[in-house]
């Protein structure tokens, strides 16, 4: 038993075992009793904007979140029930100190866009933090006025992906793999469905990450409509599937190039255009796409003489259909959340779950499980490939190992009988999901590599030549 609790039983129950004295009487049992609120936790009375705005770590952040009226609502509303990451004065950058008159403040004109103009203004909390303190050194006038509204549309998107519809402390958050924000683009991006961000959890060392970058440094402060996590640096909504690839060149060359040369970045990618003749310019591309992106050892590990015919123009054509295997259109898959922008006819198993969307229930256990399962389910989803599938496998599982902290939860997520890993990378318009081999359109697998010397070689493409050049000409 906690001592707040055990102290005021001790005050009371000390009452009821003092001898009878002249003057006990007069003294009320409930004034005892109200000593519990003396030693009893005092319950958070701020809300998450007032936590924010008495801490003087976060004054920079609450400078950028008074710009938007409708942020400064949620976070001081009442009967919210929000989390917040927060990311302290420490995490966002300082402007380079001066060195003259050239590199002084720029001036209210160069810094004032025309009404509605967003060209010249960051699109990142860190700089925008930077740009809302150069305001302080501009003149009133309507220029300022309209670089306000400007930096306040911004900052409240990019806010809204800080913020999670639920209170969810640290040791809530590593229930699940991803989460979906307050932030729905207008565009009609992941399907008119809030952006999602994802939570990686480590034991060794001890460690609570988002979106597998930032860190979180301070977690689970109270506040009475909701809990404030302290993240490293500020979160960025991520971009197009296509575009994230190109974040990590070392891992994704091969694909990158591949879907450019074939012609496939439309499948993936999502930009802005801007309008003719000035006027208002629009997103286009792909609005809702899942991709199962081979790394570059996924290439290196094929047939040396496959992977040359694959980028010769001879193999154009096969490497195109190959590449379609790997794309799930208008639709959303990650572990733990689905989303289909049409109807289309795909086979789920979600072990007596009614429905695709329906909550998750724990499906019967086995002794070789690697932990206790939560949720399992298979899915056959359809492929940009023209009457081609992938099987889906995904399982959920608490650790068996007690450890100390909160529980410990781990997914294994299989396509085609293969290991995903990372896995539910969110993006602007759906999920990245990375794969170390090249998916065989046939559905054929075959397991282990075969090494030759210091190389490995994939052995689902060793015959690749009785059957590729063939298969790629059929329609």
């Amino acid at each position: 038993m906690k001592i707040h609790t055990l102290v005021p039983l001790l005050c009371v129950g000390g009452a009821y075992a003092l001898p009878t004295l002249p003057w006990l009487a007069q003294f009320p049992v409930k004034g005892l009793v109200r000593c519990w609120g003396l030693f009893a936790p005092l319950a958070e009375d701020r809300t998450v904007y007032q936590v924010l705005k008495d801490d003087e770590r976060y004054s920079r952040l609450v400078k950028a979140i008074d710009l938007s009226d409708r942020v400064v609502e949620l976070l001081d509303d009442p009967a919210a029930s929000i989390t917040f990451f927060a990311v302290p004065n420490a995490g966002i950058p300082h402007r380079e100190p001066s060195h003259g008159d050239d590199d002084c403040f720029l001036s209210s004109t160069s810094l004032a866009p025309k009404r509605g103009d967003e060209r010249d203004i960051a699109h990142d909390l860190g700089h925008l933090v930077l740009q809302v303190e150069e305001l302080d050194g501009m003149p009133e006038s309507r220029d300022k006025d309209h670089r306000k509204d400007a930096l306040g549309r911004i900052i409240r998107g990019i806010l809204a992906y800080h913020i999670l519809p639920e209170k969810l402390d640290s040791a809530a958050l590593v229930q699940n793999s991803t989460y979906a924000t307050n932030l729905t683009l207008k565009d009609g991006s992941m399907d008119y469905q809030p952006l999602r961000l994802t939570v990686q959890s480590t034991v060794v060392p001890p460690r609570l990450r988002i979106n597998t970058v930032v860190d979180v440094i301070r977690r689970d402060v109270e506040a009475s409509n909701g809990v404030i996590h302290g993240i490293n640096i500020p979160l960025l909504p991520p971009p197009s599937v296509f575009s994230e690839m190109f974040l990590v060149p070392e891992v994704f060359s091969y694909v990158t190039s591949a879907i450019q040369r074939v012609d496939l970045t439309g499948a993936l990618d999502r930009w802005w255009t801007p309008g003719k003749d000035g006027g208002h310019g629009s997103f286009v591309g792909t609005e809702i796409t899942t991709v199962f992106a081979p790394t570059s050892g996924a290439f290196q590990r094929l047939p040396n003489k496959l992977r040359l015919f694959l980028f010769s123009p001879f193999g154009a054509r096969a490497l195109k259909k190959v590449l379609e295997y790997h794309i799930v259109p208008n639709f959303a898959l990650f572990t733990d959340y689905v989303h289909a922008a049409t109807d289309f006819d795909f086979v789920d198993d979600w072990k007596a779950v009614g429905s695709l969307a329906g909550p998750p229930v724990e499906p019967p256990g086995s002794p070789g499980s690697p932990g206790n399962p939560i949720y399992a389910y298979n899915l056959t989803v359809p492929t940009l490939l023209e009457n081609h599938t992938l099987n889906v496998q995904v399982a959920r599982y608490k650790a068996k190992i007690p450890l100390p902290g909160p529980a410990r939860y781990f997914t294994r997520f299989m396509v085609n009988g293969h290991d995903v890993g990372p896995y539910d990378i969110p993006a602007r318009n759906g999920a990245l999901q990375v794969i170390s081999k090249l998916l065989d359109p046939r559905g054929h697998h075959k397991g282990d590599h075969k090494h030759h010397g210091h190389e490995s070689i994939d052995l689902d493409w060793e015959d690749w030549e009785e059957w590729l050049p063939q298969w790629a000409m059929q329609e």
